[in-house]
């Protein structure tokens, strides 16, 4: 399984969902550092980044505009900026199927609902083509 924009590869892939994607904070650290109104204004932020998405791009009035975020917190690992997040370390981006019960809770608020993400990912299936799989024994 893959939580990512899918490249060309030598592996078969099926889309099981859209990966919609927020940019969430918790109520703590918004208290504290105040809330962004314009994607423009993350630069005032830390933000916690997942490693490999550096850049985050929004869809404006203008057209796209892509933000580089700065932080001092990166991770490799999408439960862990989550709950950096909640721990009040800053603004991240986090998929729906991992921030939707924080959300529910209260523990993350959504923040710039009126910039959305501009993201290709899906969650897909990937398994090899039918010429990588091994034979099968059939035992008579």
């Amino acid at each position: 399984m893959r939580n990512t924009e899918l490249k060309d590869s030598s592996f078969n892939a099926r889309k099981l969902a859209e990966d919609k994607r927020h940019i969430v904070a918790s109520p703590d650290y918004l208290k504290v550092h105040g809330i962004p109104k314009t994607p423009q204004e993350l630069h005032q932020h830390q933000c916690i980044s997942l490693i490999g998405l550096d850049n985050w791009s929004f869809q404006t009035p203008d057209g796209q505009i892509n933000i580089k975020q700065q932080g001092q917190f990166r991770a490799g690992n999408s439960e862990v900026i989550r709950d950096a997040a909640i721990d009040g370390l800053g603004i991240t981006v986090s998929s729906t199927w991992c921030c939707y019960q924080q959300l529910k809770s209260g523990e993350l608020v959504s923040l710039l609902d009126d910039y959305p993400l501009i993201s290709n990912t899906a969650i897909w299936a990937v398994y090899p083509s039918s010429r990588l799989l091994a034979p099968t024994l059939s035992i008579i």
